[in-house]
């Protein structure tokens, strides 16, 4: 068994030396297990405390009061300014036909808090779900995924689905807005997240990253993709990330 070092630096959209990585304005990842009532029927359960102890809670830096009209596809905060407003929200995933609000569903991506995270140990995934009382107190559940970070340097972004578009998406600073996990061969390991400023090397891998899975979400043909990725032993074209 090891332990695994995980930074991580907390930002807002791409800048990572805004305000939120300063103290006392963003909150510290903390495990499940360091936050949970102790006296619990459950608390001395030794496969409980193995997962909660490797789980993480993102909390809001900040409060949200949003509302959504889904007839005219707008998006209305009745408490950030119209500047917060535009730096806190992105179009999600509109490539290549707008599609983020429909009467089916409604998908909101915000870039506060985004978080970078980056390690030098091999074979790190990390995994980022929904945190299991958003949908009750916060009308949203979060847009999950899973990637080997230690191939993939790129920071997690704030994309979830509205529950409910007929109530308001209402989130208090300090309310856990999803969970983060991570995993390595050996599932007994153990990690410790570690607030650092990332490296001029790191921000240009991260960068690097993010500017190639938009291109290749929003402009390049999947004929094209085909044959950039083109690979006899897998069909796969991010075998690199199992790596």
């Amino acid at each position: 068994m090891a332990t695994n070092v995980i930074e991580y630096v907390q930002f807002i959209g791409s800048n990572y030396s805004t305000p939120l990585s300063v103290d006392g304005v963003s909150y510290d990842l903390e495990s499940e297990y360091s936050k949970s009532i102790k006296n619990t029927i459950y608390s001395q359960c030794p496969v409980w405390k193995h997962r909660s102890n490797r789980v993480y809670t993102v909390r809001s830096p900040i409060d949200v009061h949003l509302s959504v009209d889904v007839d005219s596809r707008s998006l209305y905060s009745k408490n950030l300014s119209q500047q917060q407003f535009d730096e806190y929200f992105v179009e999600a995933f509109d490539a290549p036909e707008p599609g983020w609000c429909t009467e089916e569903n409604t998908t909101i991506q915000m870039t506060i808090p985004r978080i970078l995270f980056w390690t030098k140990k091999k074979n790190i995934w990390i995994e980022q779900r929904a945190h299991p009382l958003t949908s009750l107190n916060n009308n949203f559940v979060v847009v999950g995924g899973c990637f080997n970070m230690s191939n993939w340097t790129r920071p997690i972004s704030f994309a979830f689905d509205v529950i409910d578009t007929n109530r308001p998406i209402i989130i208090r600073r300090g309310d856990p807005i999803y969970q983060i996990s991570f995993y390595s061969p050996n599932l007994d390991d153990g990690y410790l997240l570690k607030k650092s400023s990332p490296s001029s090397e790191i921000i240009d891998k991260s960068s690097n990253t993010s500017t190639l899975t938009t291109l290749f979400n929003n402009k390049i043909p999947q004929s094209i993709k085909n044959k950039l990725f083109k690979n006899e032993e897998s069909k796969c074209p991010f075998k690199f990330l199992w790596k």
